[in-house]
């Protein structure tokens, strides 16, 4: 029996249909940028700067730039010679330097706190643009056809929804981790959070975590 270049074509693998790429923001952040940001917010612009002096743990004095108004250090160990008038050199003020040092341990954190509200506000905005995309409207509707357009929960009520079953690769799901459910179903596996977002996916921004701080 003779093949036609139409059977032949019909027997071939179909292509995966192209879709848009989704770059979701990386879960990681850099304590770099934080630290960066926190020295930002904290960087002295008084004008009251001076030499100061203090005692090494063997007795003899060392030098250094401090602010008298916030106490920050700023300089390294000054050579004597460069000091004039070391003998009416005040003291370093030791309290008001650890003072300034809370400060910024402070200011790190704040910092810390809104890089990470910040990437998973951003996380939130790719993801509420791909729910909305013909993207996410296709492997919607495969999911549905794949169930029969009944809940694979209940195997009764209609399903209306789709529930990820993870977000590893969310942008680019497998069909196997998504599934065709009904809005009670979907509702006792993730209840909403408050934030509107569901649980499961309020979990998976939990894992935004600041590499190396």
């Amino acid at each position: 029996m003779e093949t036609t270049p139409n059977a032949l074509l019909g027997a071939m693998p179909r292509q995966r249909r192209l879709r848009r790429e989704w770059h979701f923001p990386s879960l990681d952040i850099d304590s770099r940028e934080i630290s960066a940001e926190a020295a930002r917010l904290r960087h002295c612009d008084h004008l009251r700067r001076e030499p100061r002096v203090a005692l090494q743990s063997d007795g003899k004095p060392f030098y250094r730039i401090q602010c008298a108004d916030c106490g920050q250090k700023l300089s390294h160990s000054l050579p004597h010679s460069s000091v004039p008038n070391r003998e009416r050199c005040p003291q370093w003020n030791e309290e008001l330097y650890q003072r300034r040092l809370r400060e910024g341990v402070d200011a790190y954190g704040q910092c810390r706190e809104a890089a990470i509200a910040r990437r998973k506000a951003e996380w939130r905005a790719v993801y509420r643009r791909y729910l909305a995309s013909a993207d996410w409207q296709s492997v919607r509707q495969r999911v549905l056809k794949r169930a029969g357009g009944i809940c694979e929960g209940c195997l009764e009520a209609p399903a209306r929804e789709v529930h990820h079953k993870t977000y590893a690769h969310v942008g680019d799901e497998l069909l196997f981790e998504l599934v065709a459910i009904c809005r009670p179903c979907h509702e006792r596996l993730h209840p909403s959070a408050t934030n509107g977002y569901p649980e499961l996916l309020e979990r998976h921004l939990e894992k935004v975590h600041v590499h190396g701080g």
